[in-house]
């Protein structure tokens, strides 16, 4: 007799995928979640036996086991013995590798944010600087010492609130052998998100599962980078990418039933270079050069951040900590890293490597503006102590972002375009004041005699741009020899600057410079503007 046939499944066409938890620490549908692969002990009272009857164990089986746990936003614990089963989260786990143990959310942090401890924002973000500043001497950088300190804490905060940014940029630590680069790259690996210091041994295959959760990625002696017979294709593939969302790795790969299929890796995961040269044109414009030199302080010269008991504070509770801080404030950084765009004065390419870091500076102020304000001098370098005044981090933070881009011709190979701009923009500016018979501080000044009128376009050639290009080289340090008519002309063009007739069809080609022009191109490229020429 056949049996009776099984009810056919039913089958529904969904209108979107699942929503699935591919990270320890992730923003799902705007709740945030946190992975913790937890031990349990667990006490067998009962088994069956062969027959299967149901058979007492007299002493009970106890087994030692870990196990996957998820927590919500809100202290609600999914996982076997929490306070729900896994089942009920209402989300796919699919989190296959456990990171190291050292990086994850311990017991005692998981229970004590269940009890509802929350860390205090700006006290997690002065610890994290007091480990920077206890390891790194930052004397002669881009900042005094406690604000390079809060950059760097910042950026690690950064990386635990990785899902609520679209972009996010890479941290250059750049200077001689023995000015800190490698203790920079450790300290902040040892503080972010899953952080790892890559070695040149690593394997593509573990890199690739790292990017995949959202890893914080430090790779020491970025020169090799550069040399593709030093570095396998794929990880410099995997490295040099993915400072946006979306950004995915093809890979192929071999499936169980033995059929190469591809496969898209997510690679959008922050990443520390440290290098003795300086980044190339793309990856300058994804990351901040942080120089370091040699310090003369014996007391941080001599530790290592790799030795847990000389750290100000106890490493272990730091890491709860950032978890915890993460897990009840992710969705709250979203909404900074939208209004940064709105706030700061950078914008386009030369926001971008500092947006993550300025929104984290925002909310920051936003939850707790006392905390975060200090004694500061903003605009002092190393070298200069102007009036001191009581600033928030967020004016601390943008102050400096504005303050790099200065500096950058010195930290990084310039833009062509940048620098043919740069001489446009001189070449207009002087030549105009020599015509009216002031010097171009008057006209920065806005300072120009009451008759003069400034006009609304200026007329310059091709070969005008050049004989200024040649004195911007020479003061951003760009080789002579790559400046010529032709690829001057050719970036002027691609800069949409209108052409002007010839006079009588001859000589060298000529432009139309607007103010607009000026005005647009000034703020792009963050070049000081004169006020008689706005438009």
């Amino acid at each position: 007799m056949k049996p009776n046939p099984l009810t056919p499944p039913t089958v529904e066409i969904l209108d979107a995928p699942p929503a699935t938890m591919v990270r320890p620490l992730a923003l799902v549908d705007g709740c945030a979640y946190a992975a913790a692969w937890l031990y349990v002990r667990i006490t067998r009272h009962e088994t069956r036996n062969r027959k299967g009857e149901t058979v007492k164990l007299d002493p009970p089986l106890v087994e030692t086991a870990r196990r996957l746990f998820v927590v919500r936003q809100d202290g609600v614990t999914f996982g076997p013995g929490a306070d729900r089963p896994l089942d009920e989260l209402g989300l796919e786990v699919a989190l296959p590798q456990m990171p190291h143990p050292s990086r994850t959310w311990s017991p005692a942090g998981v229970a004590a944010y269940r009890d509802g401890h929350r860390p205090d924002p700006a006290g997690v973000l002065n610890r994290v600087a007091d480990v920077v500043s206890h390891f790194v001497d930052f004397d002669r950088s881009l900042a005094g010492q406690r604000t390079m300190c809060e950059l760097v804490a910042c950026y690690v905060l950064a990386t635990w609130t990785l899902d609520a940014f679209n972009v996010i940029g890479y941290l250059w630590p750049n200077g001689e052998r023995g000015s800190g680069k490698t203790v920079l790259l450790h300290c902040v690996a040892e503080m972010a998100y899953l952080g790892h210091v890559i070695l040149a041994g690593g394997s593509y295959a573990s890199l690739r599962d790292l990017a995949e959760y959202g890893a914080t990625l430090a790779f020491d002696d970025a020169e090799n980078l550069a040399d593709p017979r030093r570095t396998e294709t794929d990880k410099r593939s995997l490295l040099l990418a993915g400072n946006r969302r979306g950004s995915t790795v093809t890979v192929k790969e071999l499936g169980p039933d033995n059929v190469w299929r591809t496969r898209h890796v997510n690679a959008f995961c922050p990443r520390l270079f440290s290098a003795i040269q300086l980044p190339d044109n793309v990856l300058a414009s994804r990351a901040i050069v942080v120089p370091l030199v040699r310090t003369l302080d014996r007391a941080r010269a001599s530790i290592d951040p790799l030795d847990y008991d000389v750290w100000p504070h106890d490493r272990r509770p730091l890491i709860d900590d950032l978890w915890a801080l993460a897990l009840a404030h992710l969705p709250e950084l979203r909404d900074c890293a939208r209004a940064v765009s709105q706030e700061a004065r950078l914008t386009g390419r030369n926001l971008e490597p500092w947006r993550a870091i300025l929104a984290v500076a925002m909310w920051l102020d936003r939850h707790d503006p006392a905390a975060t304000l200090r004694r500061e001098a903003p605009l002092a370098g190393p070298y200069g102590e102007p009036e001191r005044q009581e600033t928030g981090l967020w004016d601390r933070m943008e102050d400096l972002s504005v303050r790099y881009q200065a500096e950058r011709p010195d930290l990084g190979s310039t833009d062509f375009t940048r620098f043919v701009f740069q001489a446009l923009y001189v070449s207009v500016v002087f030549d105009f004041c020599d015509s009216i018979g002031v010097k171009p501080g008057a006209m920065m000044r806005d300072e120009l005699p009451p008759e003069v009128e400034v006009p609304h376009s200026f007329e310059v050639s091709t070969q005008q741009v050049v004989n200024h290009a040649f004195a911007v080289a020479r003061e951003l340090g760009v080789d002579p020899g790559r400046v010529t008519n032709h690829r001057v002309g050719r970036v002027l063009g691609r800069l949409r600057i209108q052409k002007s007739p010839r006079p009588g069809g001859q000589g060298s080609r000529r432009w139309r410079v607007t103010r607009d022009d000026l005005h647009r191109w000034t703020t792009v490229y963050n070049l000081p503007f004169p006020p008689a020429l706005s438009p």
